[in-house]
């Protein structure tokens, strides 16, 4: 049993310290589709890292994760992502919440297994984690006028 706790408390350190440090990220290169497609688990574990933390914590880091997350959606082949009026109603353009709403995007599609998401699916699917992580107060993120609307109604 000991040994048990022991190989899991060394497993959780040591992904805890790899996916707390994103500037390598800013190296990686993202040119064909097969590296695009071999990033999603990095993109994931980005979004995850940002949804898991509150926003004031780990500036840096959370820059680098979003800084790639970015570079990823720009150059995969696999998705096409529509920031339109609604993603602009939602955010109220404001950088933070449109970037956190790029990396639920990102999550909502590398997730998905059930074919492609419909805009409509992705918008939903990305306001919903958006608005969950945002709901939270320790979170330290200020709501849009949309979004508090939203926390509302899920009250």
């Amino acid at each position: 049993m000991k040994k048990i706790i022991f190989i899991a408390l060394i497993a959780l350190t040591s992904t805890m310290s790899f996916g707390q440090n994103f500037s390598e990220l800013a190296n990686v290169e993202l040119k064909s589709k097969e590296s695009c497609k071999s990033a999603e688990s990095q993109v994931l574990t980005c979004a995850n890292y940002l949804f898991s933390t509150p926003a004031e914590q780990a500036e840096l880091n959370r820059l680098n994760a979003i800084k790639y997350i970015m570079k990823w959606m720009e150059a995969t082949p696999d998705y096409t992502f529509d920031i339109g009026e609604k993603v602009m109603k939602l955010t109220n353009g404001e950088t933070d919440l449109l970037s956190l709403y790029m990396a639920a995007m990102s999550k909502a599609v590398i997730e998905n297994t059930g074919g492609k998401l419909s805009s409509d699916e992705m918008y939903n699917q990305s306001e919903k984690i958006l608005v969950n992580y945002i709901a939270v107060a320790d979170n330290k993120i200020k709501p849009s006028k949309k979004i508090k609307q939203l926390i509302k109604e899920m009250k």
